[in-house]
């Protein structure tokens, strides 16, 4: 039997509003002035680039960090000033993208767990009411280390709403779903919606939000930027310059063209590669090939799997089939250090400087400790003549440059191994338009000699201005492979990146 008080009704609910929340971590800003208002029974979600402050924004809701100015109520009652546990038990509850729940333990037992954060105890009907509405009814007694991707995020879901909460806020639930997976998670989203929970959504995969949510907040680096419904937001032309680009800008500013790499050899072949993180899967039978001195673009909405592409290339990321070849040499099981040698070099998002040291120092990391004094310089020299401002700043404190010097650094010390082929992850995240000038400028240099380049771009036109072919990922399945011109065309741009048209991750075949 259902009990019918697994869930407030809408009426007897409270709004959740967000006023003016702002949140640093040392001197990022990570949430800047976010006004936020979710009636009781809506459906709202937020989304924004990576870094755009939207799981920061939940974690302020939910106590794991406290605002440095701002106000979040539920109702009359202020949340930013009390503990975790208890926001939980005032009617908030968030579900984590990764589940981790006790996998010693059953089902039941676990949902019995996520209750006792809001109240002592919970009936026996409750708690089968709950598994049925998460479509675990017939695994309560299965031990939680034992279920497949879908059945932990419906038992993650199960255990927040085990509290009873007036607003569930859903962190990425559905990534990592594909097919009749994604189709399950949305049926169970939405039928916990018709029984009046309001709904707090941060997601990157764009069907959820189109068929869930009335109503989408974007962010940018922690500011909203625009709001309205899913079909207003992927329609305005700011939302749009941040996730593709900005073609006025980049055409203002051409790059310099690599070399063409007709009648070169193969620098990487994947095959059939699928990879990602325990029992969840971010990439599928993914297969492409990089010829020698040729640039390839990878693209993709947030959470295609791109930056698992990198890690998966580069040996960071086991993979779980498939197989990687680099030069004509098998890579698949060989540890990063050996594929470095091999001539691959990963420069991957977020820089990863060694703040302390100087620039100089951190060059000299990147090259291989056996190398000679003499090598050592005419390497740094080359990395000098790329990046000028290098050798101005050599014996500076690589922590203090500017955003875009480090991210020179960071290319620059990929350099110093002298590879074959650099594997760039969101080089251009976050700089400004002068600074991305300077680093595309480097990468037409760079690939002027004969390098390589796998470019993970966010600036779809600039970096299809540079490559000689481009694919897009799409929910970790391949959705097009072919030439970058093909991908200038704004329907397709929809398509891959807000979903206008029908979802290439569902089809057998990718584009070609």
């Amino acid at each position: 039997m259902a009990a019918t008080t697994q869930t407030p009704p809408a009426q007897h609910a409270s709004p959740l509003r967000i006023a003016g929340a702002r949140k640093a971590f040392g001197g990022v800003v990570a949430v800047d002035g976010i006004d936020l208002e979710v009636s009781p029974g809506e459906a709202v979600a937020v989304i924004g680039p990576n870094g755009a402050g939207k799981s920061t924004l939940l974690k302020l809701v939910a106590g794991v960090h406290r605002p440095d100015a701002g106000e979040i109520r539920l109702g009359e009652r202020r949340l930013d000033r009390l503990a975790a546990h208890q926001i939980t038990r005032s009617g908030v509850a968030l579900a984590h993208q990764v589940p981790r729940p006790f996998a010693g333990m059953t089902v039941l037992q676990n949902v019995q767990v996520g209750a006792m954060a809001a109240r002592p105890a919970v009936s026996p009907d409750e708690l089968a009411s709950l598994l049925e509405l998460c479509e675990l009814e017939g695994k309560a007694g299965r031990m939680a280390g034992s279920l497949g991707v879908l059945d932990l995020k419906r038992l993650e879901v199960a255990r927040a709403l085990a509290t009873r909460p007036q607003v569930l806020m859903l962190d990425e639930v559905a990534a990592g779903l594909v097919g009749r997976e994604l189709d399950h998670a949305i049926a169970m989203i939405r039928r916990i919606h018709q029984r009046g929970v309001s709904l707090l959504l941060v997601e990157h995969i764009e069907r959820v939000v189109r068929e869930i949510v009335s109503r989408v907040l974007v962010l940018d680096w922690g500011k909203p930027i625009a709001a309205g419904t899913p079909e207003q937001v992927t329609q305005n032309a700011q939302v749009r310059a941040v996730y593709l680009g900005d073609r006025q800008e980049t055409a203002s500013t051409p790059a310099v063209r690599p070399r063409s790499a007709t009648g070169r050899g193969e620098a990487l072949v994947a095959e059939n590669v699928t990879a990602g993180y325990g029992s969840m899967i971010a990439l599928r039978d993914v297969s492409f090939t990089i010829g020698e001195g040729e640039v390839v673009a990878v693209l993709g909405a947030n959470g295609a799997g791109k930056s698992t592409l990198c890690g998966a290339i580069m040996g960071t990321v086991r993979l779980a089939s498939g197989s990687v070849t680099a030069f004509g040499t098998p890579m698949t099981g060989r540890p990063v250090h050996e594929r470095a040698r091999s001539g691959i070099a990963y420069c991957q998002e977020g820089r990863r400087i060694f703040g302390d040291l100087t620039v100089a120092e951190n060059l000299a990391l990147g090259a291989p400790l056996s190398l000679r004094s003499a090598e050592l310089t005419e390497r740094l020299e080359r990395v000098h003549d790329t990046f000028p401002v290098l050798a101005e700043r050599k014996g500076q404190r690589a922590g203090t440059l500017s955003g875009g010097q480090q991210q020179m650094l960071a290319v620059g010390r990929a350099l110093m191994a002298r590879p074959r082929l650099l594997i760039c992850d969101e080089i251009s995240l976050g700089l400004a338009p002068l600074a991305i000038d300077a680093l595309y400028t480097a990468l037409g240099t760079i690939n002027s000699q004969g390098v390589a380049i796998l470019l993970v771009e966010q600036n779809v036109h600039r970096s299809l201005e540079l490559a000689d072919r481009a694919i897009v990922l799409s929910r970790g399945r391949l959705a097009y492979a072919g030439e970058p011109k093909s991908l200038l065309n704004d329907a397709d741009l929809d398509a891959a990146y807000f979903g206008h048209h029908a979802d290439p991750a569902d089809s057998s075949h990718a584009k070609e």
